[in-house]
């Protein structure tokens, strides 16, 4: 299956397809080919961005090139898998429990349980996207009312998904627990969870928490 790819401005493509592998796949492949005048690959969920210099290539001999990518021929790449720590201690954990017709202990049990895809980063820099959460697990909302601050390493939920706060943020989902790590650290440029990535969450204790406070991802 090729890219069905279209124009993004004047100086990139995006790429579509059907469901999340194929595009990370894509992406992947994308990547390995280095392209000439490819600046930028920005991978999210079943779209990938292909961002260029119009200077060092030909716009329409690239979109040929991207074009004539399948993604089902490419490697199966798996990207980089993060283990993320996680004191599960969240003031959401309980209530999300009880939605859910679970004990807290279940909902850690099975949060824990699998690795995650990360689908795409945003919302702000370092915040991963992923999931797809355990069927047990899925269909709890955001919260009515936001909070106006989560603090940063806060681990949640909402929907399918799960995430991680790089960031003291405002925000919505519901949290189960905390990492000590920090998994960005803007002031270096440094954001080693990419779209792509796996994340596999480890409970912990309070003392594990304490002793690794403000350890780098």
């Amino acid at each position: 299956m090729h890219a069905k790819l279209e124009p993004l401005g004047d100086r990139a493509f995006m790429a579509r397809f059907d469901h999340e592998d194929l595009a990370r796949r894509w992406a992947e492949e994308v990547r390995n080919r280095a392209l000439p005048g490819v600046i930028d690959v920005v991978l999210a969920y079943r779209s990938t961005a292909v961002l260029a210099d119009p200077a060092a290539c030909d716009l329409d001999a690239l979109a040929e090139a991207l074009t004539g990518l399948d993604p089902d021929d490419a490697p199966t790449g798996e990207g980089v898998r993060h283990e993320i720590p996680v004191l599960y201690d969240g003031p959401d954990l309980a209530d999300a429990a009880e939605r859910l017709g679970m004990t807290p202990a279940e909902v850690v049990a099975r949060h824990s349980e699998r690795d995650y895809r990360v689908f795409a980063v945003g919302f702000l820099p370092g915040f991963p996207y992923a999931g797809y959460l355990p069927e047990e697990l899925c269909g709890l909302p955001r919260l009515d009312a936001p909070r106006t601050s989560v603090p940063a390493g806060s681990v949640a939920i909402a929907g399918r998904q799960t995430g991680i706060y790089p960031f003291p943020s405002p925000g919505g989902w519901r949290l189960l627990g905390r990492t000590p790590l920090r998994i960005a650290d803007p002031d270096a440029g440094r954001f080693p969870i990419r779209a792509g990535d796996s994340i596999r969450f480890q409970p912990i204790d309070r003392d594990e928490f304490e002793a690794r406070t403000d350890e780098p991802l």
